[in-house]
C-alpha cells in the first residue's frame, strides 16, 4: 500500500514545473505581441514577406533645428548671441533676415542707447557696403537695393549711401539701355532674315495664278527647244533676280588718340589715430580698396585686410575717402579704376 501511493505524488510533482514553465512562455508570447501589436509606430503596416523602408516613418525637415531669424520675441541677450555667431560665419548682411547688421539693429531698435550694438554698426558698415558692390556687380539690384535700406537705418548721413545708390541707378539704367539694345538688333536681325527668304508662292494663290499668268507655258514659245534646255536657263536667270544685294562695308573707325596714364593722388589719405589705440599703445595697418571714378571722387572704399582686426578700418576709411585724386586716363578719356592703399598707424618715438 505505501508503494501505490507514494508513485502518484511523485508524477504529480514533477509535472507541476513543467506547467509552470509553459505558462510563463504563454505569458512571453502574449507580451511580444502586445509590444508589437501596440508598440509599432502609427501608419505602418507590416506585410509578410516585405520590408518597411525605413524612410517612411522618418521626417527630417521636422527634427532640424530651425534657423533663427531676427524677430520681436528673442531677447537682447539671445540677439548677441546671434549677431555674433553671424559675424563669425561672415554673415554680414547676407541672407536676409539672418545676419549680423539686422541682429544689431534689432538690438538698437530695443534698447536706443546701447552703444555695444552702436559700435558694431559702425564697424560693419564698411564690409556691408562691400557686400552692396557685390550684389550690384552681379545684377541682383533687389538685393542691393535691401542691404543700402538696412546701411540707411545704422547711419543715414554716411555719404557711401550716396555713392551706392548712384551705382546703383546707373547699373540699372546701363542694363535697361542693353536690354534695348538687344531687343533692337533682334528685331533688326529678324527683318533681315524675312527680307532674304522668297519663299515658293502656294498654287492657288493670287501670288501663283499671277506668276503662271505671267511665264509663257514651254510648249507655245519653244516647240524646237529640247527638254534640258528649260532648265538651264532658269538656273542661269533666278539667282540674279532673287539674290539681294551685299550691305556696302562699312568704314573702320579711327581710333582714340590721346594721354593714357593711371590715377594719381594729389591728397593722400591722412588717417586720425584712434583715441583708445593711442591709449593703448596699440599700432598696426589697414588695407583699403576703392574706386576713383571719372570725376575724380572716392567710391566703395572697403577693407580688404587689416592688423589687429577692426581696430583702425574706420579711421582708414574715412581717411580714405577724404583723400583726393585724379582719374585714370584712357586715350585721353576719364575713367574709373580700383585702387588698394596701405594705411599704417605707428606711434611717434
Amino acid at each position: 500500500m505505501t508503494l501505490r501511493t507514494s508513485q502518484p505524488r511523485a508524477i504529480r510533482g514533477a509535472a507541476a514545473p513543467s506547467r509552470l514553465i509553459a505558462i510563463v512562455v504563454i505569458v512571453l508570447i502574449l507580451a511580444a505581441g502586445g509590444w508589437w501589436f501596440f508598440g509599432r509606430t502609427p501608419g505602418t503596416v507590416g506585410t509578410p514577406g516585405t520590408a518597411t523602408a525605413p524612410t517612411a516613418t522618418t521626417a527630417p525637415s521636422s527634427t532640424a533645428a530651425p534657423v533663427p531669424v531676427v524677430s520681436d520675441e528673442l531677447t537682447t541677450d539671445q540677439l548677441y548671441r546671434e549677431a555674433r555667431k553671424a559675424m563669425n560665419e561672415n554673415r554680414m548682411a547676407t541672407p536676409a533676415g539672418n545676419n549680423a547688421l539686422e541682429f544689431y539693429l534689432k538690438i538698437v531698435a530695443k534698447q536706443p542707447d546701447d552703444s555695444g550694438a552702436k559700435d558694431a554698426l559702425r564697424e560693419l558698415f564698411p564690409f556691408a557696403t562691400g557686400t552692396v558692390e557685390d550684389q550690384i556687380n552681379q545684377g541682383n539690384y533687389d538685393e542691393a537695393n535691401r542691404v543700402i535700406a538696412l546701411l540707411a537705418q545704422a547711419d543715414p548721413s554716411n555719404y557711401s549711401l550716396t555713392i551706392l545708390r548712384s551705382k546703383l541707378d546707373a547699373k540699372k539704367k546701363q542694363a535697361d539701355r542693353e536690354q534695348q539694345q538687344a531687343q533692337l538688333a533682334a528685331a533688326a536681325a529678324a527683318r533681315q532674315t524675312a527680307a532674304g527668304a522668297t519663299p515658293a508662292a502656294q498654287p492657288g494663290t493670287p501670288a501663283a495664278d499671277a506668276a503662271a499668268a505671267t511665264t509663257p507655258a514651254a510648249g507655245a514659245t519653244t516647240p524646237a527647244a529640247s527638254p534640258a534646255a528649260t532648265p538651264t536657263e532658269v538656273a542661269s536667270t533666278t539667282p540674279a533676280a532673287t539674290a539681294p544685294p551685299r550691305p556696302a562695308p562699312a568704314a573702320p573707325t579711327p581710333a582714340p588718340s590721346g594721354e593714357s596714364r593711371d590715377a594719381a593722388v594729389t591728397a593722400p589719405p591722412v588717417p586720425v589715430y584712434p583715441v583708445a589705440a593711442a591709449r593703448n599703445r596699440q599700432e598696426g595697418w589697414v588695407e583699403v580698396e576703392f574706386t576713383v571714378g571719372a570725376d575724380g571722387s572716392v567710391q566703395n572704399a572697403h577693407v580688404t585686410g587689416s592688423n589687429p582686426p577692426r581696430v583702425f578700418d574706420r579711421e582708414a576709411i574715412s581717411a580714405v575717402q577724404r583723400a583726393k585724386f585724379e582719374p585714370k586716363l584712357a586715350n585721353g578719356v576719364a575713367v574709373a579704376s580700383t585702387l588698394r592703399r596701405r594705411i599704417e598707424f605707428k606711434l611717434g618715438k
